[in-house]
Parts: C-alpha cells; sequence; structure tokens
C-alpha cells in the first residue's frame, strides 16, 4: 500500500509540474507557428519558381517579358502566363532547388554548397512538380510529389529532416541571374545550369475559353473557341479518343477551334477530362502547345435558351438603350440585333450572321435616333444549336425642345416681345422688316420702324452701315431687335446715330466709328428715350453724348449689355456724356438706368461712367441715375467715375469693382451740389471693391467731398478678389458667391448669346 501510495505522489508531482510549465509549452509553440507562417510568402514563391522553371524546361516559347519589383511576368506563347520571383530575405533555411543533369529535381539546404537529388523527374512525359511546405508542427521542410496530397521531410545529406527556421538569416535567391538578353530570357539557377529561351514577339497561339477550367459538352455538342494567332506556319491537332477537333483559317490573327464531343460515352471514351491540343509551329523551328481540357456529361445535348428584357435599372437616353439578357446555362454565348421597330423581325440565322456577340447578362446599344422605337432581337448558341429568338422592344428619349428664342417669328405669331419699358407686337408696330446685317443702311434707320436683324448666317454677321452720321428715327421711332437671341449677336459699326425720337435696340452688338455713337439732334421738342438692351456696345469717345443746348435724352436704359471701354484713350471715354450748357429751367432728363450690365477693359483704363458735368451750368435736378447689380473690370478714375452737379435721387447698389496695378484717389460717385443734394436722396449700399494696392476707401461716397460714406458697403484692406475666375477678353467675371455674398455684380445666365466657354 504504501508503494502505491509513493506511485501517486509522484504522479500527482509530475502532473503539478506538467502545470507549471504548461505556459511555456504553448509560447513555444505558438512562435514557432507564427515563424512559419511569416514564411508563406517566400514558400509560396518557391513552389511558383518550381512550377514556373518546369514550364520553361518542357519546351514553352515566350511572346512578352515583364518585370517589377523583383518580379518577372512571363506571357507564353499558348496564352498562359507564369511568374518568376528573385526572392527575399527571412531568418530561416530556404531550399535552392535546381535540376541536375540527368534532368531531375536537387535541392540544396547549404545555401548551394551541395545538392541532393529528390529522384524524380523534372520534365518529359513523367515529369514531376514537387511542392514545398513547412509543417507547422515540427519546423521541417516537406515535400509532396502528387500535388499535395501527401509529404515527406526533406533530408539533409545524413538524411537528417531539414529544419526550416534557422538561427541565422539566408538570402531566398532562386537565381543566379535572370536578364532579357537580346532575344532571349536567360535564367542562371544557382546550381549552375542555365536556360535560354527566345522571346518571339510575332509568334503565339492561345485558346480563348468563355469560362476556365475543364469544358463541359453534351454528348455529341460541338463548341466553338477563339484562337487568337500569329506567325504560325503549321499546326498539329490531338484530341481525346471519341473526340473530334478542326481549326480554320486565321482572318485578322484570329481562327476557330471547333470541338465535337462522342455523340455517346463508352469505355474509351468515358474519362473525367482530356487534353484537346493545338501543336503551332513556326519558322525556324519554334513551337508552342495550347490546350483545354475537354469532358463530355453522356446526356444528350439541349437547345439553349435565352430572355431579354428592358434594362431594370437604366433608363433609356436620346442615343442609347439598355436591355437585360439572361441566356441558359448550358448556352455557349449569345449575339444580338438591335433594329428600328418598323423593320422586319430577323430569324436566328440573320441574328448569328449579323449580329454583335454579346458578353455576361446586358448590353447597352448605343448611336441610336432620339425618339425612335427600338427592338433588340437576341440568339443563343451552344455549339451547333441555336435558341429561339427573344425580343423586346424599347423607345429612345426625345431630344430636348430646343429654347432658342426666334423674336421674329415671336412677333409674327402676335406674342409681345418687351424691350425694357416698351412692349412690341403688332398692334403696335403692324408692320417690320427682317433684313440681313448687309442690308441695313443709313437711309432705312432714318426712316425708322420696326426692323429686325437677322443673325442666322455666322459668316456674315458684321456690317457697317455707311455715312458720318444719320438723323434716325427721323419719321416714327427706331427699333432694332437681333432675331436670335441665344445666337452670336450681329456687329453693327454705325455713323453717329442723331436721336430724333426714341430708339430702342435690343440683341446687337454696336460700334461706332465715330467719336460719338448716340446724340440727340436740334429738332425742337424732341427729348427722346433711348433703349439699349441684351447689348454688346464698343465705347470709342463717348458712346451715348448730350450735346444739345436745347435737347437732351428723357430716359436711357442700358441693361444686360456688355460695355467695352478702349484700352490706353488719352480723352477719358464714357458711356454717357454731357458737354454744352442747359437750356433754362434745366435738362429734361428723367433717368439714367443702368443695371445687370458689365463694364470692362482688358486692361485698366481711365474712364467714366457717366460724366453730368462739374457745376451749376449742367442743370440735372430733375435726373434719377439708378446703377444696380453691375460688374466693373479694370475701370477706374483719378477722381470720380460717375459724376453729376446735382440730382433729383441717386441708387448705386450692388455693383461689385475691380481693378490691380493702379494708385488712384477713386470715388464712384461725385455730386458737387453738396447743399442742394441731401443724403436723404441718395441710396449706396451693398457694395464690392477689389483694388490692389488698396488706394482708397470712400470709393462708394456719395458726395464729392466723401463727407457721405454709406454703410453695408465692402472696400479695403482684408476685402478678398470677387471672381471665381477672370478672362477679360471675353469680359467674364463671374462673381463668387462665397466671397461677395450680397448678391452683389451682374448675371450672366441672362445674357443668352454669351458663351463663356
Amino acid at each position: 500500500m504504501k508503494k502505491y501510495l509513493i506511485l501517486i505522489f509522484v504522479a500527482l508531482a509530475a502532473v503539478f509540474q506538467s502545470c507549471d510549465n504548461n505556459d511555456d509549452l504553448w509560447d513555444a509553440i505558438d512562435d514557432l507557428k507564427s515563424r512559419v507562417q511569416a514564411l508563406e510568402t517566400q514558400v509560396d514563391a518557391l513552389n511558383g519558381n518550381i512550377e514556373a522553371l518546369q514550364k520553361l524546361y518542357g519546351g514553352a516559347t515566350i511572346s512578352k517579358v515583364e518585370t517589377s519589383d523583383g518580379k518577372y511576368l512571363i506571357t507564353l506563347t499558348n496564352g498562359e502566363t507564369i511568374e518568376l520571383v528573385q526572392g527575399s530575405e527571412a531568418e530561416a533555411v530556404i531550399p535552392i532547388v535546381s535540376i541536375n543533369d540527368k534532368g531531375e529535381w536537387q535541392v540544396s539546404i547549404d545555401n548551394g554548397a551541395t545538392f541532393t537529388s529528390l529522384g524524380v523527374k523534372a520534365v518529359a512525359e513523367d515529369g514531376t512538380t514537387p511542392r514545398f511546405r513547412i509543417d507547422e508542427a515540427t519546423g521541417y521542410w516537406q515535400v509532396s510529389y502528387d500535388g499535395g496530397t501527401s509529404f515527406e521531410n526533406v533530408k539533409d545529406t545524413k538524411g537528417q529532416p531539414v529544419k526550416a527556421i534557422g538561427s541565422g538569416t539566408v538570402t531566398d535567391k532562386f537565381f543566379e541571374e535572370v536578364k532579357v538578353d537580346g532575344g532571349d530570357l536567360y535564367i542562371r539557377l544557382l546550381g549552375g545550369e542555365e536556360l535560354r529561351i527566345p522571346i518571339v514577339c510575332d509568334f503565339f497561339c492561345r485558346i480563348v475559353t468563355p469560362t476556365e477550367g475543364v469544358q463541359t459538352f453534351d454528348a455529341g455538342a460541338t463548341k466553338r473557341f477563339v484562337v487568337e494567332i500569329r506567325g504560325v506556319e503549321q499546326v498539329k491537332l490531338s484530341a481525346p479518343e471519341g473526340w473530334s477537333a478542326r481549326l480554320t483559317d486565321a482572318v485578322d490573327e484570329r481562327a476557330e477551334l471547333i470541338v465535337t464531343a462522342p455523340a455517346a460515352v463508352t469505355r474509351a471514351t468515358a474519362d473525367t477530362s482530356k487534353d484537346v491540343a493545338i501543336e503551332a509551329f513556326a519558322a525556324g523551328g519554334l513551337s508552342t502547345v495550347a490546350k483545354i481540357q475537354v469532358e463530355s456529361t453522356g446526356t444528350a445535348p439541349a437547345a439553349p435558351t435565352v430572355a431579354v428584357t428592358n434594362s431594370a435599372t437604366v433608363e433609356p437616353t436620346q442615343s442609347a438603350l439598355t436591355f437585360d439578357v439572361a441566356p441558359s446555362a448550358n448556352a455557349d454565348g449569345w449575339k444580338y440585333l438591335c433594329l428600328k421597330s418598323t423593320e422586319a423581325a430577323p430569324d436566328a440565322a440573320r441574328v448569328l450572321a449579323e449580329g454583335t456577340a454579346g458578353a455576361g447578362t446586358g448590353v447597352t446599344v448605343g448611336n441610336l435616333e432620339a425618339n425612335t422605337a427600338y427592338t433588340i432581337y437576341v440568339v443563343a448558341y451552344a455549339g451547333d444549336l441555336t435558341s429561339e429568338v427573344a425580343s423586346v422592344g424599347n423607345t429612345t428619349a426625345a431630344a430636348p425642345v430646343t429654347a432658342e428664342t426666334d423674336y421674329y417669328q415671336d412677333y409674327q405669331d402676335g406674342k409681345d416681345i418687351a424691350l425694357g419699358d416698351l412692349t412690341i407686337n403688332k398692334t403696335v408696330y403692324p408692320e417690320a422688316q427682317l433684313l440681313k446685317p448687309s442690308e441695313l443702311t443709313a437711309a432705312i434707320l432714318q426712316t425708322g420702324g420696326l426692323i429686325f436683324v437677322d443673325n442666322s448666317d455666322e459668316s456674315a454677321l458684321a456690317h457697317t452701315v455707311n455715312g458720318t452720321s444719320v438723323n434716325a428715327g427721323q419719321t416714327s421711332a427706331l427699333v432694332l431687335i437681333g432675331r436670335y437671341k441665344e445666337r452670336e449677336q450681329a456687329a453693327l459699326t454705325l455713323p453717329e446715330m442723331r436721336c430724333n425720337r426714341n430708339v430702342a435696340v435690343m440683341n446687337l452688338h454696336l460700334i461706332g466709328n465715330t467719336d460719338n455713337t448716340f446724340t440727340t439732334t436740334n429738332a425742337k421738342n424732341l427729348n427722346p428715350d433711348l433703349l439699349l438692351v441684351d447689348c454688346t456696345l464698343d465705347v470709342k469717345r463717348y458712346f451715348i453724348y448730350d450735346n444739345n443746348g436745347n435737347w437732351s435724352f428723357n430716359n436711357i436704359l442700358i441693361n444686360n449689355s456688355f460695355v467695352m471701354y478702349p484700352v490706353g484713350a488719352t480723352n477719358q471715354p464714357a458711356l454717357y456724356s454731357i458737354t454744352t450748357t442747359a437750356k433754362a429751367g434745366g435738362y429734361p432728363m428723367q433717368s439714367i438706368k443702368l443695371t445687370n450690365n458689365v463694364l470692362y477693359a482688358t486692361a485698366p483704363t481711365q474712364a467714366y461712367i457717366l460724366q453730368c458735368g462739374n457745376n451749376a451750368q449742367y442743370d440735372t435736378k430733375n435726373l434719377r441715375i439708378e446703377i444696380t447689380g453691375n460688374t466693373l473690370y479694370n475701370i477706374y478714375q483719378p477722381n470720380i467715375m460717375i459724376r453729376a452737379y446735382v440730382l433729383a435721387g441717386l441708387t448705386v447698389t450692388k455693383n461689385v469693382g475691380y481693378y490691380t496695378g493702379v494708385t488712384a484717389k477713386n470715388y464712384l460717385t461725385g455730386v458737387y451740389d453738396t447743399a442742394g443734394f441731401t443724403a436723404d436722396k441718395a441710396e449706396v449700399t451693398y457694395n464690392y471693391l477689389y483694388t490692389a494696392p488698396v488706394s482708397d476707401t470712400n470709393f462708394w461716397s456719395a458726395k464729392h467731398t466723401g463727407s457721405y460714406t454709406p454703410a453695408n458697403n465692402q472696400m479695403g484692406d482684408g476685402v478678398e478678389a470677387p471672381f471665381s475666375s477672370m478672362d477679360a477678353a471675353k469680359g467674364y467675371f463671374p462673381v463668387d458667391a462665397s466671397v461677395v455674398k450680397t448678391g452683389a455684380g451682374a448675371t450672366y445666365d441672362t445674357k443668352a448669346w454669351f458663351k463663356a466657354e
């Protein structure tokens, strides 16, 4: 009894001792496992190199070699790709695998000092591909000769298993040298063996299969495979017993491999899979083998089916329709024809002969006509068997209705045309002329009336009206309207237009050929209105000029236009100017309005906007000036840009100004009669000015002295450039709303004829 008790105590002690060391044991196992897993990349590279080397030794030819990060991606002439990896460094013993002079695989575990044959052939019919791994449980190298089904330990020259995890760093260098040498890929193994394989860019033969792996056939079924082929002089085909294979002649480097399975499965043809191979020969003795594996189900073939529906996710566009296609699983492929629904439906033979091969489960058909009904016809095929024709119809989207405005047609249709405060229609103007730009003459302008200027011919838009001056609208008011709102404007170079009666111009590019473009006349009791809307105006000196001591314009409107100033002018050009003494009782002028215009020069230019005089002789006490929502670019003055002695009212709001490279004392508005013009007559608000350098913080003042400086205007230090982009050649200065947050500045989306791009 005592003896047994002693044994029990000994056993218990062993158990407790085992528990004490349990953590250390598991730590050691985990450490070994993690170190083995860290070598997986090297193991994969080793096995990949062995497979690649076996193909190269087996007589493969190469069509292309690409290198990247120590890897060689090799495309063989049969379409296969293989990869050689030079190696990396690892804290391990990495086997060096080579092929000896007997054609057998050999391995070195002492960094190439000695090699031991593995005893298996590397190439030829009985060639074996060894596969290496590291046993996680022991850390030993193992090798398999049956594709990974079973493994055995790799042994050194003393017959001992080889441990992968060593105490030093060993270079996993599989090759002594790999390089493209002339027209060859040159490989020198660490065992000293050399291999030189030609790179033949103009020679290949590769079979394109719709799916990877074994190609499955029903009994007696025929399938066709595309063969990409170049530089081949002769081919030799082989197929399993009972199978047939033939290759069509190549057209544009593409041929067809036609394979037919046995009509019935016999013992001789019942193998799981066999190779159908094309051995291709080029000039100079080069050859390559392209092959696919095939197998027969033994069942009678069934014709494929296919369904087609309109796409459930993609809407029709003006030029394209998208369809969902569902071929059956036994289909080798499908083709389609998309025809106008008014055309006769094709049969299956026509779809296969003329149709386009589809891919996947859908197709988008493009280059179609807008708002047109089309039908797509689809046929699936499996070998020589075809499906019924499946079809579905759909209609392309309609093209958007063009928004082009034809003012002349609107007039003919009895519609109203708004030109500022004027309404143009057949009631007010029962008659109208439609003239080409070249048909406009001084006599026509002198007579007046409603004239539409045809701007449909882009090559004939420019025209000069002869003469130095014209008494415009002598018989009746003159209204000029460019016909098409969205097209480029007709560019009319005009003589001095001495306005007798009202003159209104819309959608034209006006260029003066004298210093003054629009003036008043000596005609008694005629104080015309001048309306310029949606125009482009070229200022030469004074675009609008009141130089008559008795009469003046009554109302002036310039709206939604471009005003282009000349660069380098020395006589201070102005959009409007008065230069004569007023008659008793003052000028009859009622208003000047500038709204939503872009006033600009391509370089900083000294100029006026409105020059209405600076002393009592310029009696403009009846005049109200409104400058709203305009953009001023590169326009500056050493003193005042809007000058007047006295005004009935002044509104300057939501304008944006910009100029750089000029240091100038610069007021936008100067009203000289500081006693008669009180602050309640002025509204100067929400304007934005950027200058560089900052030269004046009183720009938006209302009076000449700057004594009245309204609030809510931005200028001076810290003000950012107000435009998101600037193109002075085109007059394009879109306001950046993230900088100018008050809505100030001119807008471009109202200027239909202007194209920013």
